[in-house]
């Protein structure tokens, strides 16, 4: 039978930061969905709610990512805390390195649309867009199972 390690009672500071950040990057989804669901209409104007909405996500994960692998932070804490989750860290980090790619192409496909087009590439722009919001919860889903793991604590349905 495995001994399990001693579970180390996690900074509460860090513990309601990480809620912070989680909610902020909650809300950001949510205003990602809704300017992907509005309707086309006036082309423009779709087009910069989708990059406004695309740019506060993207703020959203980049923080994410630069408070989790920083130095001494929560990524480096698990490791240190909990060396039995190391392969979970590493998908997280793995996690980090394909939500920045799907963001680069996203971008990438937004800066290609003229407002001439916006009606021919939205669908384009919608499945890259959808396929990040679906890698952000999958990754929101297994953070909230990694801190559970290492902590024993519950960071909330948003946060």
């Amino acid at each position: 039978m495995a001994v399990e390690e001693p579970k180390r009672e996690p900074d509460q500071e860090k513990v309601a930061a990480i809620r912070v950040r989680r909610e902020a990057l909650y809300q950001a989804i949510t205003g990602l969905e809704d300017a992907l669901a509005s309707p086309i209409g006036d082309a423009n104007k779709w087009r910069l709610r989708v990059a406004m909405a695309v740019d506060h996500a993207v703020a959203r994960i980049a923080e994410h990512i630069k408070q989790t692998e920083a130095d001494g932070g929560l990524l480096d804490e698990v490791m240190a805390d909990q060396p039995r989750l190391a392969n979970r860290v590493v998908g997280m980090k793995a996690d980090h390195e394909e939500m920045e790619k799907m963001v680069d192409a996203l971008r990438l496909a937004l800066a290609g649309v003229g407002d001439d087009d916006v009606a021919d590439r939205a669908d384009d722009i919608r499945k890259l867009a959808v396929e990040l919001l679906g890698q952000l919860s999958r990754h929101r889903q297994r953070g909230s199972d990694l801190i559970y793991e290492a902590y024993q604590v519950d960071l909330g349905t948003h946060g």
